[in-house]
């Protein structure tokens, strides 16, 4: 009878506990999402979006593409992590080929073991899951985020990350969509007061 009632109080405290973390996320998401909004550049929102959405979700690495307006590829535009050389390239190795399912795919998934996934194995480079949605503007996909390997304080290895971990990142995705957009008007705003729109010279 007392090992159940101690068995029950550890339950409940690793309950009340994942509850609190899952609300200090989703307020960190927001307190990140409210700083991204009011950035005056792209490239702000841009580093922000990496550098934070890495340490809201205790990722290993985050990756954000956006399609360039010229060549309509889709290049690495911000990344964050530990990871150099050559694990940096197949990092993005892989990273490209998720940025083409997410683009296919057009809304955000998880894959909880890169290593089931045949066509993700040979790229997986030790990366265990993921996280990945497409960044949108009026319907369509101009760029895609994604986060790689979830570290676990506890361990030596990293852990997987969950279906919390990617209903914080999915609202994460949406406050990167609209401060993109948002800093990218008011860095049109500022030309065309200091621009002349039709000639390209400055405005006296």
């Amino acid at each position: 009878e007392m090992a159940a009632a101690v068995a029950e109080g550890i339950a409940r405290a690793e309950r009340e506990g994942r509850i609190a973390a899952s609300a200090n996320r989703m307020a960190n998401t927001n307190e990140t999402g409210i700083r991204m909004l009011s950035a005056p550049e792209v490239n702000e929102v841009l580093r922000l979006a990496t550098s934070s959405l890495a340490l809201i979700l205790d990722a290993e690495h985050a990756v954000l593409r956006m399609q360039d307006e010229d060549s309509k590829r889709f290049v690495i535009r911000s990344d964050f992590g530990a990871a150099d050389g050559p694990q940096q390239g197949r990092l993005f190795r892989l990273d490209k080929h998720v940025a083409r399912e997410t683009i296919r795919r057009r809304s955000s998934y998880s894959v909880r073991e890169v290593e089931a996934h045949a066509e993700l194995r040979a790229l997986a480079g030790g990366c265990r899951s993921l996280l990945a949605a497409p960044l949108k503007r009026d319907g369509r996909v101009f760029g895609t985020l994604a986060v790689y390997d979830k570290v676990a304080a506890d361990r030596f290895y990293p852990s997987r990350f969950d279906s919390d971990d990617l209903q914080v990142f999915t609202k994460y995705a949406s406050y990167v969509e609209r401060a993109i957009a948002a800093a990218g008007e008011r860095s049109d705003a500022r030309r065309s007061r200091n621009f002349d729109p039709e000639t390209g010279l400055p405005n006296e």
